[in-house]
């Protein structure tokens, strides 16, 4: 709590004109999600929403899912009090985190509304021009930024996701494509991020969309390694088990799909936390 408190005191202190800066470089520890849990409320308090909504997208794309499914993360996310409160802000990161969040806002409406066959190529027009200007405004950033990054690679996830339902002819060529950028992505957050169960999970995801086109034994077995590593790093995580075990299935990793069926081998990988200082693990 004292953690939280100051490194809220130190941000607020900043100016307004180096406040997208700052939120690249998160104190000494970017994992330590319950400190940025409390930031969110923080920021939401004293009325600096943008700040709220940068550090809610870290924890709904990069943090364990407990953190991210919070009120603190994807729900605020998508609450359009909190994106109209962000919409003021004169921040690029936070710009492209909601252009996402809309992108996937509007595939999702256009589905529940059972407009898909009428709409799916205004659809797919909306998302890749929604995508070119986050782009565009990625670009003005001047420096890679994990949220916005991740941002992106959510928006070509959605795109892929708007070509298949189109299924036009040209969605074959263009599929592939969509999804190397969001590996592209992904890959570079997961990198420098390596402890994030968020940016190996979308990493796995987005292989694993590849491997479907693709069906060669190496995609499949990247997506895995990147599916095993956000399992490992978020344990309690009641889905990435089922997923490591479909993935291996698809594979056609027979003896591998077995062992993860009853919930996986339960040893410790590489980089993930002891279960004694794991902060990601559910309180008691």
């Amino acid at each position: 709590m004292k953690t939280a408190v100051a490194l809220a005191l130190l941000l607020m202190l900043l100016p307004a004109a180096g406040w997208a800066t700052a939120t690249g470089s998160f104190g000494p520890d970017p994992y330590d999600y319950h400190a940025r849990e409390q930031l969110v409320r923080t920021y939401r308090q004293s009325g600096n929403y943008a700040a709220a909504y940068y550090h809610a997208a870290w924890l709904a794309w990069l943090a364990p899912k407990r953190y991210a499914t919070s009120d603190a993360g994807i729900k605020l996310l998508r609450d359009r009090r909190g994106r109209d409160e962000a919409a003021w802000a004169a921040s690029e990161a936070v710009a492209v985190a909601a252009s996402a969040v809309n992108a996937e806002r509007l595939l999702f409406d256009t589905c529940l509304n059972g407009a898909i066959p009428g709409q799916s190529s205004r659809l797919r027009a909306q998302v890749a021009e929604m995508l070119r200007s986050a782009e565009d405004t990625d670009r003005r950033l001047g420096r890679p930024d994990p949220v916005a990054r991740m941002a992106l690679a959510h928006l070509y996830l959605t795109l892929d996701d708007c070509l298949v339902l189109e299924g036009a002819g040209d969605s074959a060529r263009e599929r592939p494509r969509a999804l190397q950028k969001a590996v592209s992505l992904a890959s570079a957050v997961a990198e420098r991020l390596p402890k994030s169960p968020g940016a190996h999970l979308t990493l796995a995801i987005a292989r694993a969309r590849l491997a479907e086109i693709d069906n060669r034994k190496e995609l499949w077995s990247m997506a895995i390694e990147e599916c095993e590593m956000a399992q490992a790093l978020d344990p309690y995580d009641p889905d990435l088990s089922p997923m490591v075990w479909m993935l291996h299935l698809r594979a056609g990793h027979w003896d591998e799909a077995k062992r993860w069926q009853t919930g996986g081998p339960r040893v410790q990988r590489r980089g993930s936390v002891s279960p004694k200082s794991d902060k990601t693990a559910p309180k008691q």
